[in-house]
């Protein structure tokens, strides 16, 4: 008489699951949020937003390098929700560009000084502005301090036309990123 393993293959992922829910929080890989994760793989600190316009953190990952720039992995955000999105680009150096546009303004994190630039259309005119970032989309640069024992941060917060957030919740974004601590 021969017995049918077909009960016990079907239960096999119900087994694992309550195998993996019985393992400790401890034995867990990563944090669960993302930018202190990523803090633990690179020298130079990470930064977080603390305002995010609402939008929900939508994907994480690694931008992509150029191979003949030796650098540590930068990381790449994206915030979305409705129509509306922005990326943020961290790293040291940056191994990219980012867009060209016409610095509208100017910000300060903590000590750093950085350009706001709008994507509006060429040629440049007097009537770009802040404001045209909603319109246009834009980015703001600005090598953020580090904390002690770490490099500066490279952070790039661009949004696009057809899915941009104001120029005013950029700023507010860039100026309200706070670094991490593990």
């Amino acid at each position: 008489m021969r017995k049918s393993l077909s009960p016990l293959i079907g239960a096999a992922p119900v087994i694992a699951v309550l195998i993996a829910m019985s393992v400790p929080s401890a034995w867990a890989m990563g944090s669960g949020n993302p930018y202190v994760d990523h803090q633990v793989g690179v020298s130079y600190t990470v930064y977080q937003p603390t305002f995010t316009a609402g939008l929900k953190l939508h994907s994480v990952g690694s931008a992509i390098v150029d191979a003949s720039c030796k650098t540590e992995q930068p990381l790449l955000v994206r915030y979305a929700g409705g129509k509306r999105e922005f990326t943020i680009a961290e790293g040291n150096p940056m191994c990219s560009d980012i867009g060209n546009g016409q610095t509208v303004a100017t910000i300060k994190l903590g000590t750093a000084t950085g350009t706001v630039q709008a994507y509006c259309p060429q040629p440049v005119t007097k009537s770009c502005t802040l404001a045209s970032v909603g319109r246009y989309g834009g980015h703001v640069d600005i090598t953020a301090p580090a904390l002690k024992g770490l490099r500066a941060t490279r952070i790039w917060v661009e949004t696009l036309a057809g899915h941009a957030i104001s120029g005013q919740q950029l700023v507010r974004v860039a100026t309200g990123m706070k670094p991490v601590t593990s």
